[in-house]
């Protein structure tokens, strides 16, 4: 009789330590969810993804520089390229904002695209700096009253 069917206690003990596994396993992941890495309160761009885009966005203003120097067909070929590092920006900066950053950064894919689409101008590589700093605010902690002074009039721009 014991291999054929398992009694009601038996089925009960059952459920009670299936649930009790459960419920430690919701403990632990929550409990590791509350130490998970987060970023800084404020802070939306971490060292580490400002270090790609720089390395992502100075290649492809090298690459427009290049291009620069040949006429038409480089300008035609450069604007392609402006397009696509733009969109790309963009979507990296929609999902900042998503997150709570800023809708005021928006500003700088619009200060990029201008600067890249001027010669020898690196747009994009001067708005994720700008980004980077705002979000560290690193003008006020650079510079005592000259870097608030800064900070504040990066704030009316």
């Amino acid at each position: 009789m014991p291999d054929e069917e398992m009694t009601i206690e038996d089925r009960q003990a059952m459920e009670l330590t299936q649930n009790q596994l459960a419920s430690e396993q919701a403990a632990e992941s929550a409990e590791e969810e509350k130490t998970a890495a987060k970023p800084a309160e404020g802070r939306y761009i971490n060292s580490g993804e400002a270090t790609l885009l720089l390395a992502f966005f100075g290649s492809l203003e090298i690459v427009q520089w290049l291009l620069d120097m040949i006429p038409y067909a480089g300008w035609i070929i450069n604007v392609g390229i402006a397009f696509f590092a733009g969109f790309i920006f963009f979507i990296w900066l929609s999902g900042k904002i998503a997150k709570g950053a800023p809708k005021k950064w928006y500003k700088a894919v619009y200060y990029g695209a201008a600067g890249s689409a001027l010669p020898i101008i690196p747009g994009y590589l001067g708005a994720i700096i700008y980004l980077y700093m705002e979000d560290h605010q690193l003008l006020k902690k650079i510079g005592g009253k000259l870097g608030e002074t800064a900070g504040k009039i990066m704030e009316k721009i």
